[in-house]
């Protein structure tokens, strides 16, 4: 799905907004569960104080340049999707899409430049889009401030959650710079080639000790019969190298340590405390390690780029990366029947059989607009538009008659040919969505085109969360704990360095400690107390 080009195009809709008016939204919020309450291709009703809703004074289409993460196989240029778009949005869409590995690195080039588009994606490794990143350009002055305008676009208002505007604030100045893109909850666990697991005579683990059983067996037993030692247990993947390939998603195996991978969480004393003082951060570190030593991971799981631990697992590489609930039939546009190889399980156990599932605000990136721009109002009204149902259908099914045959919003299900689906994969993706979800529901699962693919989908989630206890995790804006990239960067590098040096034997423990005692802790003194003070204040 991915390619080195580089899908540009420019798309002239001159068609005026059809006269049914659109949707507005349910009330936002984070439940995955149920159906999609009005979800329809088009022409569905609306409250009249909508400003994506028809006027008699309509005005021609505005031209929006759209800087978006999109897949490689999604072809823009004339793409009938994006084209629906715009007669919907009353809008000339213009977009620009990177190829997906390298998008972060793309951003920061077009963000360096000067030359801004009207409406930029920012993926941000945090999740919510309010990175350090953001945080950087809008203290450079390159983004436009938001809370004066958003009160005025309802579909904002009722998808975004008061959760979710919290969690994207500057933790700076306090100011909204993003648009949340909502998401639905995504349970993070792993996806594990259930072939190997059949043909070893295997479970899929459900605490460390079975993960390690099984990460052996996939790399000692030759579970491809080729009768070759080519095969790791798993592999892991970062959209930046080193630092955040060992805490990207790795919900699955930290849970095993008790150590969340996000802020927010109290550790099992009961006190908050920065990462590297909780008491799964040590034998966390040191188990991947154990597994380095060994040879049960991937050698490249240190600097592997994002989804390059999948591609290898389509590969037959490796046999367990991480991956959520979606992953599963989302892989088949990668490697076809992927249903009937791979299984989706949910996180480990720690000792105390407990499988915690660190449930965050579910965004998905945002958007942000450039400072002083004169379309302001014109893109955050084509992002209240993209915040309604009939957006999300359009861009998660496609255009009816052209990529699927019929839809039921309440199930689910899409009937579709095979020629559809073909062409579903090159026309959109979740990837184009303004908004992935409504009311925390997503009109589709990705390639959930058969009752049976449904049905898998259902029971891998059910028994997944049947396994894990909910933990909501509530937005952190503790604004040193989240500046540390910024005041003491070379600190960090060197602290990201340690570990990774760790891991690979570089230094023992002790060495790792020491540096620890003596340059992180005291270098982090006063962001771990802010941030303590901001979380007990918070109650929970």
């Amino acid at each position: 799905m991915r390619n080195n080009s580089v899908n540009r195009a420019s798309l002239l809709v001159s068609v005026l907004l059809m006269s049914s008016a659109l949707a507005a939204c349910a009330s936002g919020n984070n439940n995955d569960a149920g159906g999609s309450s009005d979800a329809a291709p088009s022409g569905s009703t609306a409250s009249a104080s909508s400003p994506s809703s028809t006027s008699a004074d309509q005005k021609d289409p505005v031209t929006i340049k759209m800087f978006n993460r999109v897949n490689a196989d999604v072809v823009i240029d004339k793409n009938p999707v994006v084209e629906e778009a715009g007669k919907l949005a009353n809008v000339k869409l213009e977009i620009e899409a990177p190829p997906i590995n390298n998008y972060v690195d793309k951003l920061q080039v077009v963000m360096a430049s000067g030359d801004l588009p009207d409406l930029i994606y920012n993926w941000g490794t945090a999740g919510n889009g309010a990175d350090a990143n953001m945080e950087k350009w809008a203290q450079n002055g390159l983004l436009e401030p938001l809370d004066d305008k958003i009160a005025n676009y309802p579909n904002l208002m009722k998808n975004i959650t008061p959760e979710m505007w919290d969690a994207v604030k500057s933790v700076n100045d306090g100011k909204t710079y993003i648009i949340p893109r909502t998401n639905v909850v995504n349970h993070w666990g792993y996806m594990i080639n259930q072939q190997w697991l059949d043909k070893l005579g295997l479970k899929a683990p459900t605490n460390l000790e079975e993960f390690t059983n099984v990460a052996r067996a996939f790399a000692k037993n030759d579970p491809d019969g080729n009768g070759k030692a080519d095969t790791y247990g798993l592999s892991l993947s970062g959209p930046d190298l080193g630092r955040n390939t060992i805490w990207n998603a790795t919900n699955f195996l930290t849970a095993a340590f008790d150590l969340p991978v996000v802020d927010g969480v109290k550790d099992t004393d009961g006190q908050y405390k920065i990462r590297e003082k909780m008491s799964g951060y040590i034998p966390y570190l040191t188990y991947l390690k154990q597994l380095n030593d060994e040879k049960l991971i991937d050698p490249e799981f240190l600097i592997n780029k994002i989804y390059v631990d999948t591609e290898k697992l389509n590969q037959y590489k490796v046999g367990i990366v991480y991956g959520h609930q979606y992953a599963v039939l989302g892989n088949i546009s990668k490697l076809p029947d992927s249903e009937k190889i791979f299984s989706y399980h949910g996180v480990l156990k720690d000792e105390k059989g407990v499988a915690s599932d660190w449930v965050t605000p579910a965004m998905w990136g945002g958007w942000m607009i450039p400072k002083g721009s004169k379309k302001v109002d014109d893109v955050l009204k084509f992002l209240d538009w993209g915040n309604t149902a009939e957006a999300n259908t359009l861009f998660q099914l496609g255009v009816k008659g052209l990529t699927y045959d019929s839809y039921d919003p309440a199930t689910k299900a899409v009937v579709r040919t095979a020629d559809q689906t073909a062409k579903l994969s090159t026309l959109t993706s979740p990837y184009m969505t303004p908004a992935n979800a409504i009311n925390g529901d997503g009109a589709s699962i990705a390639n959930a085109d058969t009752p049976e693919r449904l049905a898998i989908y259902k029971k891998q989630l059910d028994e997944a969360l049947a396994q894990m206890t909910a933990v909501n995790v509530p937005a952190v804006r503790s604004p040193k704990i989240l500046n540390l990239n910024g005041t003491i960067p070379d600190l960090v590098k060197k602290k990201d360095d340690k570990e990774i040096a760790y891991i690979t034997g570089s230094i023992d423990e002790q060495q790792f400690k020491d540096f620890l005692e003596k340059e992180w802790y005291p270098a982090t003194a006063d962001a771990e107390k802010e941030y303590v003070d901001f979380m007990n204040s918070l109650g929970k």
